[in-house]
């Protein structure tokens, strides 16, 4: 069982995310080869498709309980996450040279400082509000767990709100899952596959 002491509250765990998603946004505006801009947008996809996940599972459906006339502020929020999915499974279709990757990639970035911005400022100060210290602690810890079996891709279609969301995360989580391990196994196939054939250059057998 994690220390009480050394184990991140809610707030802490979503500020790490978000902390972390601002690094890879800097990362990505300053990329510049297709296959590092092809690298970091799969992986923007798959961080933000799993915060997303876990803050409607866990967190937004809290806050719209406890936040007497002021739940518009969720559905703002859940809004923004539906179109932030809409433009992630948009540029998952696309390739970095496809003419229209960056500007769909600039409006993500932008929308989702936004986001993290009015969240920070707002939503999340409301649920240290709501919560004590050791509820927080405990959502810290639900919010972890849940990242392990979040989808890693984008459903905009799916449920946003419990139950719902709970059922489709799952089924989600798994075909995401199930893809990102067969996309790792050909990824490992083709790294043989080069260095075999690599290594027939050096020796001049092809």
């Amino acid at each position: 069982m994690p220390n009480p002491s050394s184990t991140q509250d809610a707030v802490g765990v979503l500020k790490k995310d978000h902390q972390a998603i601002e690094q890879l946004f800097r990362r990505l505006e300053r990329a510049r080869g297709v296959a590092e801009k092809k690298r970091l947008s799969d992986r923007m996809v798959r961080e933000l498709s799993i915060h997303a996940a876990i803050e409607e599972q866990h967190v937004y459906p809290l806050l719209r309980r406890h936040l007497d006339g002021q739940d518009s502020k969720v559905l703002v929020a859940l809004e923004e996450h539906h179109a932030t999915k809409l433009a992630l499974s948009e540029i998952e279709a696309l390739r970095p040279e496809d003419e229209r990757f960056d500007a769909k990639v600039h409006v993500v970035v932008e929308s989702v400082r936004r986001h993290v911005r009015e969240e920070e400022r707002e939503l999340l100060p409301a649920l240290r509000r709501i919560l004590g210290p050791e509820e927080l602690r405990e959502l810290g810890e639900a919010l972890t767990r849940a990242k392990d079996a979040a989808p890693t891709r984008p459903h905009p279609t799916a449920p946003d709100e419990p139950p719902g969301n709970l059922i489709a995360n799952a089924g989600a989580a798994a075909v995401d899952r199930s893809r990102d391990a067969i996309g790792r196994g050909i990824a490992r196939v083709l790294d043989r596959s080069r260095g075999m054939v690599e290594q027939a250059l050096r020796r001049g057998e092809v």
